[in-house]
């Protein structure tokens, strides 16, 4: 995290930022609850960061955002299927006893021979197996397959099984299992030297030239190909959730932004909007929280304080499409969960300066549904066994 980089001189700025990110960073509980709502913020109105006020105009925005990464819109292809033993080093740390089956789905991006590894696992139920559906995105996860599910990840799989769910588990680009670091665009070879973070900030640096938006493929389309795929497997389910911590936080908020086949959504940690980030510790982005073409916002009146959005979707926007069903869609609805006195990232009172404005926004196009849950039950970077009781338990389908 760029803010905070001064106060580990013994890291380089990438391992600082992927330290942060992974929960590690020294941010104190008594530093964290002192944020309180600041008070350059005590009159500050969403107004000029959420552009759409009705149905037709949220989908002119899901729209534009959708288009600026896959021209053609959500990519139909799907991945290659390869079986996988329940026991594979990657799903180790799952309860066996819950898996009937897993699969390896092997996801080639965009064609781009740049390869992302989803693995889907199939529970042990009574209830009819597909009718329900889940995707588990672990984000920045530290390399090892001891890591793989950790922060809580592994006990969300796990409950999930439990509740009949067919679940997908991804991990973003050059991050756990996901080795590949070389691709070809536009017949030109490129290839990633770095990993996690610092390989997010130089894979945009090689391909945002040609791709602009669209190097975001490379974080949302293995989401969309496994869900291609599962659909296809299993077309009419009663409810397709997703959930992510960290990184798969931020993905599962740009995702469900981008695909209202996500009935449920749950982002963990995932993000701020850009001008909530400097009155929370630690929560300066990468190239991907940050990137400008998207995510723009611009001090209008010059006060220290971002307050229009001037980039393709807002993060306040991003958050409420979310929780928009297209009209006449099924219902829709996200969570976003904030670990108030998280030692990473995207934690004190700062969110108390738009929940309230954007539910109510939110709520009143198309009977969407957004809503936040704060998480004060501890002081980590996970999603907690409080989420996992007290929400998760609470909104999967019967």
């Amino acid at each position: 995290m760029r803010d905070i980089q001064l106060q580990a001189a013994s890291f380089s700025g990438a391992l600082w930022r992927a330290a942060v990110l992974l929960g590690l960073c020294l941010l104190s509980a008594r530093d964290v609850a002192a944020q309180a709502k600041p008070e350059a913020l005590k009159d500050f109105r969403i107004d000029g960061l959420v552009r759409f006020h009705n149905s037709v105009e949220a989908e002119a925005t899901r729209e534009r955002l959708i288009r600026a990464i896959w021209p053609d819109g959500l990519p139909k292809t799907r991945p290659a299927k390869h079986d996988v033993a329940k026991d594979a080093p990657e799903l180790a740390s799952l309860d066996a006893g819950l898996l009937a089956s897993a699969k390896r789905l092997d996801v080639d991006v965009s064609g781009f021979d740049w390869h992302a590894n989803v693995y889907v696992v199939t529970p042990k139920s009574d209830s009819p197996v597909g009718s329900k559906l889940a995707i588990v995105h672990g984000g920045h996860m530290p390399e090892g397959p001891a890591n793989y599910l950790a922060f809580g990840l592994c006990d969300t799989v796990n409950q999930l099984l439990r509740d009949g769910y067919v679940v997908a588990i991804i991990q973003m680009p050059l991050v756990g299992w996901n080795r590949d670091a070389d691709g070809v665009i536009e017949g030109k070879k490129f290839e990633i030297r770095q990993r996690s973070v610092a390989g997010h900030d130089e894979l945009f640096s090689k391909v945002e030239p040609t791709l602009k938006a669209g190097t975001m493929r490379f974080f949302l389309e293995p989401i969309t190909q496994a869900l291609n795929e599962l659909l296809a497997e299993h077309p009419s389910p009663k409810q397709t959730l997703m959930i992510g911590l960290s990184g798969g936080g931020w993905t599962t908020h740009l995702y469900a932004a981008v695909d209202p086949r996500i009935d449920v959504s749950i982002p963990v940690a995932g993000a701020l909007p850009m001008y909530a980030r400097p009155f929370s510790p630690g929560s300066a982005g990468d190239s991907e929280q940050e990137y400008g073409l998207i995510f723009r916002e611009e001090d209008s009146n010059k006060d220290g304080v971002l307050d229009r959005a001037t980039g393709i979707a807002s993060w306040l926007e991003v958050f409420a499409l979310g929780g928009i069903a297209p009209k006449d869609g099924r219902p829709r609805k996200q969570i976003q969960v904030l670990n108030q006195f998280d030692s990473c990232c995207f934690n004190g009172d700062v969110y108390k300066t738009y929940a309230e404005p954007l539910k109510q926004l939110t709520n009143g196009i198309n009977h969407g549904d957004w809503s936040i849950f704060i998480d004060d039950t501890h002081r980590s970077h996970l999603i907690s066994p409080h989420v996992l009781k007290n929400l998760l338990a609470k909104v999967v389908a019967p």
